[in-house]
């Protein structure tokens, strides 16, 4: 993979401090923050960070937000919510690499994962047999919030099969609270933000 300008800001910049005692899970509207994410590989069913990747790079750089988001999604799966989207209102968001990511960090925590890139019930037989054998199943599932009204019907069916979604937008973006909302209104658990692309990497 070629790190393009943005990448190399993020990988330059200083980590984070770890914190001294771990993060709690987050319940909505709490926001977590792979902060700076840029656009990352395709999902897969067997999507795997190798070592020298920008995804693991991220996740060496920021622990404690990637584990974050990682408990939230745990949490939720242990409550029978297996099934969660990442979802947003464009292209380009990050959302692919917050996807393989948090599935990287989920996979240390023992627990199987399958990446897809629509919900469950919307999988050929094969894809579906892989999604209900795993504990944990993320639905890299693009945008569902285009310019103009809220189309419930769109939403409702690109969701089927979801328990649980994540906001990921851009940090340039104003947050929406009228999304979190459609998605309750579905039946979702919404279990926050994913914040990418901070601004003052890409100032200067």
């Amino acid at each position: 993979m070629t790190l393009d300008w943005l990448d190399t800001a993020f990988l330059a910049r200083q980590p984070r401090p770890t914190p001294a005692t771990p993060p709690a899970a987050l319940t909505a509207p709490e926001a977590f923050a792979p902060a700076a994410l840029p656009p990352g590989p395709q999902p897969s069913a067997a999507a795997v960070v190798r070592g020298d990747s920008v995804v693991a790079r991220l996740l060496e750089a920021v622990p404690s937000e990637w584990d974050s988001l990682a408990a939230a999604i745990e949490s939720t799966a242990l409550s029978g919510g297996r099934v969660v989207a990442f979802t947003g209102g464009e292209r380009s968001e990050g959302r692919s690499t917050v996807v393989v990511g948090v599935a990287e960090v989920l996979r240390r925590r023992g627990r199987s994962v399958a990446i897809h890139s629509q919900a469950p019930l919307l999988l050929p037989f094969d894809e579906a047999e892989r999604a209900r054998a795993a504990e944990i199943v993320l639905v890299d599932a693009g945008p569902w919030f285009t310019a103009g009204p809220l189309r419930r019907r769109t939403i409702e069916r690109a969701a089927l099969g979801c328990d649980a979604a994540v906001l990921v937008r851009r940090a340039d973006a104003s947050p929406c609270p009228a999304w979190s909302e459609a998605l309750a209104a579905i039946g979702l658990t919404v279990l926050g933000e994913a914040v990418t692309f901070e601004p003052t990497l890409a100032a200067g």
